[in-house]
């Protein structure tokens, strides 16, 4: 095909635009990516905090339960 015929013209803007529609999808999805990246971070650094909250608050519970005499004072 000669690089100076019209179909070949047609053919490879019709590429070029293919192309640059793929490229454009690309980043797109990248940057969707990279958001939900950041959404994902946020939440796994607040439920580590969670988690260490509760850890704690076990810690003390337990502390107090091995406090109270066996057979919690009833008879």
């Amino acid at each position: 095909m000669d690089k100076s015929s019209p179909e070949y013209r047609l053919r490879r803007e019709r590429n070029n635009v293919a192309v640059r529609k793929s490229r454009d999808k690309a980043k797109i999805r990248n940057i969707e990516t990279q958001s939900r990246v950041m959404e994902l971070s946020t939440d796994n650094e607040r439920l580590r905090r969670r988690v260490e909250h509760l850890s704690r608050e076990l810690d003390t519970l337990r502390g107090v339960f091995r406090q109270i005499p066996e057979g919690g004072g009833r008879q």
